[in-house]
């Protein structure tokens, strides 16, 4: 069970409709949908967009960028009324210049920080590769902000099957998380979709149940 919480089940024929929202280079300038919300962060090139297309049973949802660092923008997506997807730009491009770097730090760090509805962060790792100390510091960030997180090791396909417990199991022990914690995915073969899912649905009911149960405790609302 990733992050320790049952699956949730994943309908028949989900994630159906998706919309997309808008994009957002600043947080003011972020949608304010009354939805879970999930955000998808990694370096530039590790399969972000791949994911969120695979997820979602696209081709071309998230489109990968022609200058691997360059985009900024956040990009929202509506997943059948029932969560929000937000892709994050990418980090750690060596050829994207340091200031620019900096600025697309700030501005998703306050993304991070004080989005309310942000109810999972899913962090990607290309399973071939340990974790640096970008990831690392990611990572810790989440941790020290309360922030769930779940790690996941795209291009799962890469990797002989004999060898995917290794790398998953080196994965965290870099990290310093849980093994259950980190999902390999496969955009080719589609494993760990439903997993996947599972997991974003199981996070987006427990944030739900959580914000009735303080409405229902607050003074307002026993008035």
């Amino acid at each position: 069970m990733p992050l320790g919480v049952p699956l949730s089940p994943v309908p028949e024929g989900f994630p159906g409709r998706v919309d997309f929202i808008k994009s957002a280079q600043r947080l003011q300038e972020a949608p304010h949908v009354p939805l879970p919300e999930i955000c998808f962060c990694g370096r530039s090139n590790v399969g972000k967009s791949s994911l969120i297309n695979g997820l979602c049973n696209r081709k071309q949802l998230a489109r990968v960028s022609g200058t691997p660092g360059r985009t900024r923008l956040i990009n929202f997506f509506n997943v059948q009324d029932e969560v929000v997807l937000a892709d994050l730009p990418g980090y750690g491009y060596a050829k994207v210049p340091a200031a620019m770097q900096a600025d697309w730090g700030k501005h998703i760090q306050a993304y991070l920080a004080s989005r309310p509805q942000l109810v999972l962060a899913l962090m990607l790792v290309d399973i071939r590769r340990d974790p640096e100390e970008e990831e690392q510091q990611l990572y810790s960030w989440f941790a020290q902000g309360g922030r769930q997180c779940l790690i996941v090791a795209t291009k799962a396909d890469k990797v002989a099957v004999s060898r995917r417990k290794q790398r998953l199991t080196a994965i965290a022990s870099a990290l310093e998380v849980p093994r259950r914690d980190v999902v390999a995915f496969s955009a080719l073969t589609k494993e760990g979709k439903d997993l996947l899912w599972g997991a974003i649905l199981a996070q987006a009911k427990r944030a739900q149940v959580s914000s009735s149960a303080s409405s229902e405790a607050s003074p307002e609302a026993s008035e």
